[in-house]
């Protein structure tokens, strides 16, 4: 640890840094830099240019991506005044686009001028995630301040992302104020009833970023056969057959996922016309090509392929070939809905992949729709790396 004494709580920014800067992004690199601060990692630090002018403040990091850029004013800010007024109007910003909603993203990192922080809310529990040093470091006073806010009966910490380690941050889960949910927690996401396990779940429980979804297909469900492949907890084919679907096929490797999505099923008093399948939805698919199963709509939402650029021929080889499968499977003039959560994955190589797999299928589709991230999982105009989700509701015609 850096003596105070010699502590240097400023960096200099090269001309890429200055650019980045001047296009309000959040983060710097160490390549953006002309010279390092001499600090302790989490220690906020002023940008400056050659002469010394300060182009904003951050947060310091020992990773690549060094500095979290949290305002780009010349005066130093309060950090946890900072936080409680950020949070605050997160917290607007969903009582508008989220009226009335249990679970949503109450904060959404860079998007809420807060990088390195993410927290979802289920009912009066929030779920967080602290993936920079310069917020975990202050984690009982973060808690707090998100509990000043608003009346929360407990926060509870999910820090299992990738990266931890390259900021020094253990991976852990537990309770932070509150007790850990002792049974699974019954919240409305979308039009229906959900079981979330906030402890063990996927992410923070839940996929609040396509919970959105199912009512925007809505019309697409009266009497279909429905095929959802990596259904988690059934989000999707149990909004079809609340809508009216004739039958629903469900794909999850997960066997307690699976038990889950039945729990679900249950309690929101649907009809029992859903087939449960675990395993590979690879190999699932390539099974119903063998006995030509049929269906009216099919719905691929599969994990991120290519979290990163060096993975985006292999992620197109995967995307291409699901696609196929799910188009193999679809009854003339039936509607495909394909989702990826992949970063480096961008909406024209979907696109393009869709249009390939088609192709090769000698099908014909025509964009109903196109999907994106819901408003409080909102991306950055000039953030690329923050617009993530993208999707398509392709008609196909034989």
């Amino acid at each position: 640890m850096t003596s105070p004494k010699k502590m240097i709580r400023r960096a200099v920014l090269d001309s890429s840094g200055l650019e980045r800067i001047k296009a309000r992004h959040p983060w710097i690199f160490r390549g953006n830099l002309r010279q390092a601060p001499q600090c302790n990692p989490g220690d906020m630090i002023a940008l400056e240019d050659r002469a010394g002018n300060i182009k904003g403040w951050g947060l310091w990091s020992d990773s690549s991506l060094c500095i979290r850029v949290l305002t780009y004013e010349t005066k130093k800010p309060d950090q946890m005044i900072l936080l409680r007024e950020r949070i605050t109007r997160a917290l607007e910003w969903r009582k508008l686009w989220c009226p009335d909603e249990e679970a949503f993203r109450w904060i959404h990192g860079e998007a809420d001028g807060l990088p390195g922080i993410v927290a979802d809310l289920y009912g009066d529990v929030l779920c967080l995630q602290l993936s920079a040093i310069g917020w975990y470091r202050h984690l009982d006073k973060v808690a707090q301040t998100f509990r000043k806010v608003r009346k929360l009966s407990a926060i509870v910490l999910r820090n299992e992302t990738k990266h931890l380690e390259k900021e020094g941050i253990p991976r852990e889960v537990k309770a932070l104020l509150g007790e850990m949910p002792s049974k699974l927690l019954k919240v409305k996401i979308g039009s229906i009833y959900e079981f979330v396990d906030i402890e063990h779940g996927q992410k923070t429980g839940a996929y609040l970023d396509v919970r959105h979804i199912p009512d925007m297909l809505k019309p697409l469900y009266k009497d279909a056969r429905v095929l959802d492949c990596f259904s988690y907890q059934g989000h999707f084919g149990l909004h079809a057959l609340a809508y009216g679907a004739s039958e629903g096929v469900a794909v999850e490797q997960s066997q307690s996922a699976i038990d889950i999505a039945k729990r679900n099923l249950q309690e929101n008093d649907l009809p029992d016309k859903m087939i449960w399948r675990c395993g590979n939805a690879f190999d699932i698919m390539r099974e119903m090509d063998v006995d030509r199963e049929r269906f009216d709509l099919v719905v691929i939402d599969p994990p991120p392929f290519s979290p990163a650029r060096g993975q985006l021929d292999s992620a197109r080889r995967g995307y291409k070939e699901l696609a196929i499968r799910g188009l193999k499977r679809l009854r003339e003039g039936g509607h495909l809905v394909f989702l990826s959560c992949s970063h480096a994955f961008t909406r024209d190589m979907l696109l393009d992949t869709l249009h390939e797999a088609a192709r090769d299928e000698g099908t014909s589709c025509r964009i109903a729709m196109e999907i994106h991230q819901p408003q409080d999982h909102s991306a950055l105009s000039g953030v690329p790396e923050t617009d993530y989700l993208k999707g398509f509701v392709l008609g196909v015609n034989k």
